[in-house]
């Protein structure tokens, strides 16, 4: 499998092993927990580039300049379709969308077209889910004080299958 790059939101320590007690919790049967090393909140989703592009694209995340973030995990969610139990905000804070929107145009100088579907903020917490458990709002949020963005990208074999490239700090 070629790499897969994407920008995203990268959980420290604490908000990782939040989200990995939360999963035992609420994981549905037949469901296949994701790897919690692997959880990210996508920004933006490159696929496969050729070097040059890899290039151009972190000469983006270099012009970057986004305040710090802070993420309520609140509320958690099934894409019925993909089969994916996910988490996310319940509301975002604007700066979210406004970084992402920054992110696809200036991603659009590379040649890289931005995803057409509307931005969902969320966090893949497994995979083969048929359906959410019940109860899609957390009575105890999740708190994630984001404090960078990384570039990484996704590799076939053992997990975890993803490993960051590189960080920029938000301020």
């Amino acid at each position: 499998m070629a790499e897969r790059w994407f920008f995203a939101l990268w959980p420290d320590d604490a908000v990782r092993d939040a989200l990995a007690a939360r999963v035992r919790e609420l994981l549905p049967v037949g469901a296949r927990a994701i790897h919690p090393s692997d959880f990210h909140l996508t920004l933006a989703f490159l696929g496969p580039l050729a070097p040059d592009v890899l290039g151009c694209a972190e000469g983006v995340a270099d012009r970057i300049r986004a305040p710090e973030l802070e993420l309520e995990l609140d509320r958690v969610g099934c894409f019925a379709r993909a089969r994916v139990l996910w988490c996310g905000p319940a509301c975002p804070p604007e700066t979210l969308p406004a970084l992402v929107s920054d992110l696809q145009v200036r991603l659009a100088t590379c040649g890289l077209a931005a995803d057409p579907r509307p931005y969902r903020p969320h966090i893949t917490l497994a995979r083969q889910a048929a359906a959410a458990p019940p109860g899609s709002e957390w009575s105890t949020p999740i708190r994630w004080s984001v404090r960078e963005i990384v570039l990484a990208a996704g590799y076939g074999g053992p997990r975890p299958r993803y490993r960051v490239r590189r960080r920029w700090a938000l301020h």
